[in-house]
């Protein structure tokens, strides 16, 4: 089959939260001058929250694996490898006894939350700094020692094998966590909404709001739960006896550890909101909270805008939509 105009027909995009064209990704490293090219299946999974590509391995890893496969033969592939996270290496021999007999390897690592981000993949695949890229150039263009490489993760593999088998629906897997719910996974359509993930009006009335694409991703009140679910497609959800700030303390602790440093705006930018937020927690002044407020919500805004990578810009997804959409909880 055309698999290229099948991925084009489908308009699938990259699931692991940039929502890339997959069709226009791999026909990039078609075109390429180069003969010697790679293809990567990202499944580092490194933030709090979101686990549907664990799901996959569980539930669909022959799938995904003949993904990977039909990926490596459209663009002449040399090799594959599976970009694998330490925390799933007890997944290692299940999947390595699926890989028998097929030119993929699979590539253990600590992954950590950076490595969501295809150039420092790539660089710690290399032995190198953990560290984001300049781009372009693009990994389809100079990605794996330099040459061009296809990188997608584990849920787009899979849905690329639907599409193959002519078995593909406009679907995707969701996260759902939090009060009063089972940690599961959740497929449903790519427009789905909040409350229709979560699909229990008895759930529904206990929330009072949810933390959407992991910690890095932004806070919605339940009036709100209406809106499409983009990114990741994590939904973690709170009760009314939940405080929005103490929420958003934890997504930035986490995005500061694990900030590389490379650049100014991320690597100071979220300490500096850090030091802001313990300021908010100890002022009793109204006054003071809101001069505090404009000038976090002015340092996220230069983060997003300036930062090298997608971790410093994704600061602003918490702060912004905390402080407009909770000022009671602060």
């Amino acid at each position: 089959m055309d698999i290229i105009k099948a991925l084009k027909e489908s308009g699938l995009v990259g699931l692991g939260g940039a929502g890339f064209s997959t069709a226009a990704k791999w026909q990039a490293v078609k075109d390429s001058y180069e003969k010697k090219r790679f293809v990567v299946c990202n499944l580092s999974e490194g933030e709090p929250g979101v686990f549907k590509d664990e799901f996959v391995i569980q539930r669909h890893l022959s799938k995904m694996i003949s993904g990977i496969e039909i990926a490596a033969e459209f663009v002449n592939a040399q090799k594959s490898y599976i970009f694998l996270n330490d925390k799933y290496k007890y997944y290692q021999k299940k999947i390595e006894k699926n890989l028998k007999g097929k030119k993929i390897e699979v590539f253990i690592d600590n992954g950590r939350y950076l490595c969501g981000e295809e150039t420092v993949m790539l660089q710690v695949m290399e032995g190198k700094t953990r560290q984001p890229r300049l781009k372009p150039p693009y990994p389809t263009n100079s990605g794996l020692f330099g040459y061009p490489t296809l990188i997608n993760n584990a849920e787009t593999f899979y849905r690329v094998k639907l599409i193959a088998d002519g078995d593909y629906q406009p679907k995707r897997f969701y996260s759902l966590f939090g009060d009063y719910i089972p940690k599961k996974v959740v497929e449903s359509d790519l427009s789905s909404t909040v409350e229709e993930i979560i699909n229990s009006e008895k759930i529904l009335s206990k929330i009072k709001f949810a933390r959407i694409g992991g910690l890095s991703g932004c806070f919605l009140p339940r009036r709100e739960f209406n809106k499409q679910i983009t990114g990741t497609g994590s939904v973690e959800i709170f009760g009314k006896r939940r405080n929005v700030f103490n929420a958003l303390c934890q997504s930035i602790i986490f995005l500061k550890n694990e900030s590389c440093g490379k650049c100014t705006p991320c690597r100071e930018g979220i300490y500096r909101i850090a030091e802001e937020l313990n300021n908010i927690s100890e002022s009793k002044s109204l006054w003071d909270k809101e001069e505090i407020f404009s000038k976090i919500k002015s340092i996220a805004e230069a983060a997003k805008e300036s930062s090298f990578c997608p971790l410093g810009a994704s600061v602003a997804n918490p702060v912004i939509s905390a402080i407009n959409l909770f000022p009671e909880d602060f």
